[in-house]
């Protein structure tokens, strides 16, 4: 698929307002569900609220399925990604609506929060691989950055915005399930906005070349590479800020950590804890944000080097970041610098994840132009998995480790030695793909020119 069409300014702020609704369908039930419970039933069952959010987090497991049939069906008249963005989005905010007229104040919550919220996610996860496919079939290669950068600032900024300040306003005026509804308003909104975006031209790929294409992502070395390189490259996401949290809680005296069992000192609270919690996601989240943007910029310049100057700094600030806090047992400096480099892990991953996906995204493009969204979202689902793996590493890190030490330090060490580790081989397997088949024409022609002369 080589044709193109004028992609037009609005688009991107189409594609903003998708991604910032998506942040708030994401961070109102995973940053305000806990205290609502809370209210509704003076506390929680721990056990049942993780269940509820696993099977929540199945259709975020699975969205490679949407982009199989997006990929391959579409309608003449609305095009090939809209009809499955609306249908979805449509599914979400029914959800919401339903969940706005009947949430039971017993224990049998748990159930009906477990369905509503996997339809709400199954309608945006679905919707989302779409829009990503939209996506790549009208953004210019390079603007592709700078998009990525825009959305995944604006996801974070609607988790953040959706969750932590919207969310608990409409819970201290007791005003949830108008919430819900002004969620699940906003999400059909974002689903009908992708109309006005002109999409290509549906191509009659044939279903023998079509099923030959999804074999080779199976059958290709190279992309064995790329998985590999996407996976490694996300184990350290979320294991390197949680135990980095904690390195900064137990000199600030909030938190003591005895073997694995995490507690609050005696001075402490948990809607201290909780407070604190709060801070930190927001010191984090402002790093991403503007990092993000960043890189969305720089990566338009040049994937390569961006790429290789976030991995580069990004690896020895893993294990750097301990050596302050050897030094420091007082609650203002181990504040100060906790949130300077909360701050910068945020931003450093955010810029790593933007540039990333915009090298994941030209990859797919370039190697399966019939297939883009359903290779695009497989990349995400190994990304994903890169994550749920590196927790399940850090939890086996911090259990041998207690068989040797208890100093806390020592064991933040060893995972963070371990996160930039994987950041390395992710790197290097990085380094060893074809610059042609994601680095930008000019960039490509004056290395040619160069190697020339």
């Amino acid at each position: 698929m080589d044709q193109k069409i004028e992609y037009k300014k609005f688009y991107s702020y189409i594609f903003i307002f998708f991604y910032l609704v998506q942040g708030f369908v994401q961070g109102i039930p995973y940053l305000v569900f806990q205290p609502y419970l809370t209210k509704i039933l003076g506390g929680y069952n721990l056990d049942s609220w993780l269940l509820v959010y696993s099977v929540s987090n199945i259709p975020w497991a699975i969205k490679m399925i949407v982009g199989l049939f997006n990929d391959r069906w579409g309608s003449k008249k609305y095009g090939r990604r809209f009809p499955w963005i609306i249908s979805f989005g449509v599914v979400s905010a029914i959800s919401w609506f339903i969940m706005s007229a009947y949430i039971p104040t017993d224990s049998s919550i748990y159930g009906f929060l477990m369905f509503y919220l996997f339809f709400v996610m199954l309608g945006i996860a679905f919707a989302d691989t779409a829009l990503d496919g939209l996506i790549l079939d009208v953004v210019p290669k390079e603007k592709l950055a700078t998009v990525q950068g825009y959305t995944w600032s604006m996801l974070l900024l609607g988790m953040g915005a959706g969750g932590m300040l919207l969310g608990y306003v409409f819970l201290l005026l007791d005003l949830m399930h108008i919430l819900f509804i002004i969620t699940g308003l906003l999400v059909i909104l974002a689903c009908f906005f992708p109309y006005f975006i002109e999409e290509l031209p549906i191509d009659n790929v044939s279903r023998k070349e079509w099923g030959q294409d999804l074999l080779t992502f199976i059958t290709k070395k190279k992309n064995w590479k790329i998985f590999l390189y996407t996976f490694m490259g996300a184990i350290q996401a979320v294991l390197i800020l949680e135990f980095f949290k904690y390195a900064v809680l137990i000199p600030m005296g909030v938190l003591d950590v005895n073997q694995t069992l995490v507690s609050l000192t005696g001075e402490s609270t948990p809607e201290g804890y909780q407070a604190w919690n709060s801070i930190f996601y927001l010191s984090n989240g402002i790093g991403t944000f503007v990092f993000s943007i960043f890189a969305g910029r720089y990566s338009d310049k040049g994937r390569r080097n961006a790429s290789r100057f976030f991995y580069l700094t990004y690896i020895p600030f893993c294990i750097i970041s301990i050596i302050p806090f050897l030094f420091i047992g007082d609650f203002l400096p181990a504040l100060i610098i906790g949130l300077i480099f909360i701050l910068l892990f945020g931003g450093l991953q955010g810029a790593l994840v933007v540039t990333n996906q915009t090298i994941r995204a030209d990859l797919a493009k370039h190697d399966y132009p019939n297939l883009k969204s359903t290779y695009y979202a497989l990349l995400i689902s190994f990304s994903n998995a890169g994550q749920n793996i590196g927790s399940l590493a850090g939890a086996w890190i911090l259990n041998i480790a207690i068989l040797i030490t208890t100093n806390y330090n020592i064991i933040y060490f060893l995972v963070a030695v371990f996160c930039a580790f994987c950041l390395t081989i992710s790197f290097l397997i990085f380094r060893s793909l074809d610059p042609a088949d994601y680095e930008l024409g000019k960039v490509l022609k004056t290395s040619e020119d160069i190697f020339f002369t």
